[in-house]
């Protein structure tokens, strides 16, 4: 695949998985203005959440018609080297993608009571690890993610606290609760407004490219087609084409909201 066909591949599988975790099914905003958060209809709806978003934290799979890459490095790259942007129109896609990195990847401290350990400590994570360890332990058992449990070993080893992996595995259930309960509910709204950010950025930087390839039929007909950039040959890219053209004549679910700051000073 070139550039481009790679390029709508990536923002095909993004859009897809956004509108899986940030929909009417999951979830409602409540609040006015700026003064918004969301709400998960039910736990079964938080969990699939945040084990949808490990997803998308992580990287592509190596047998993907397209480089492995975490989705947000690839939107990265796509913001810097833009296959369709007019008018500098990737720049709301490039602000948003980087807003949310630098705050994935910027480390909080988060006190820890475990009592299977008799400990009381404090552990310095980053958001991304943590949100990858809640989205983890959510989707598998402990024999499932013992890689989990060697990450929190490092972490209490971090702390100054030297456990051995099965200490860390008898633990693993009283990290998730604190990790999960306190850090991840806490900075659900939040999250959800980066990522109905990154859907509008991907919308307002496609809608010059939908507007010049969308072409209706005419006579008073509703049917229409996409009009293929030249450049696009791969059948597979331009199937993700047509679905991609018809996600941005949608539009995102949400409108763009922001989140009240009292859901965003800590952690």
């Amino acid at each position: 695949m070139n550039k481009m066909e790679e390029e709508v591949v990536y923002l095909t599988a993004v859009v897809e998985m956004i509108r899986s975790m940030v929909n009417h099914e999951l979830m409602v905003i409540r609040g006015e203005g700026d003064h918004k958060s969301i709400q998960f209809k039910g736990m079964t709806h938080q969990q699939f959440f945040f084990i949808a978003l490990v997803d998308f934290l992580s990287k592509t799979d190596a047998k993907a018609p397209v480089p492995s890459a975490t989705y947000l490095s690839a939107l990265r790259g796509i913001s810097d080297t833009p296959s369709f942007s007019v008018g500098n129109s990737v720049s709301d896609l490039r602000k948003s993608v980087n807003i949310f990195a630098d705050w994935l990847n910027e480390k909080i401290t988060v006190a820890l009571w475990l009592p299977s350990l008799d400990l009381e400590t404090e552990v310095q994570i980053s958001r991304l690890l943590l949100l990858k360890i809640v989205g983890n332990v959510s989707k598998h058992n402990t024999l499932r993610s013992v890689g989990v449990a060697a990450d929190l070993r490092s972490l209490l080893q971090e702390a100054g606290h030297d456990f051995d992996l099965f200490q860390a595995m008898l633990a693993q259930e009283e990290i998730y609760e604190s990790f999960h309960d306190n850090v991840s509910m806490y900075h659900a709204s939040t999250i959800v407004e980066f990522l109905n950010n990154i859907y509008w950025g991907i919308q307002n930087y496609l809608l010059p490219e939908y507007s010049r390839s969308f072409t209706p039929d005419g006579g008073g007909s509703s049917r229409y087609k996409f009009l293929y950039p030249d450049t696009l040959e791969n059948p597979y890219a331009r199937h993700c084409y047509w679905g991609l053209m018809n996600q941005i004549r949608s539009e995102p679910i949400f409108e763009p909201f922001t989140v009240t700051e009292h859901l965003k000073g800590q952690y």
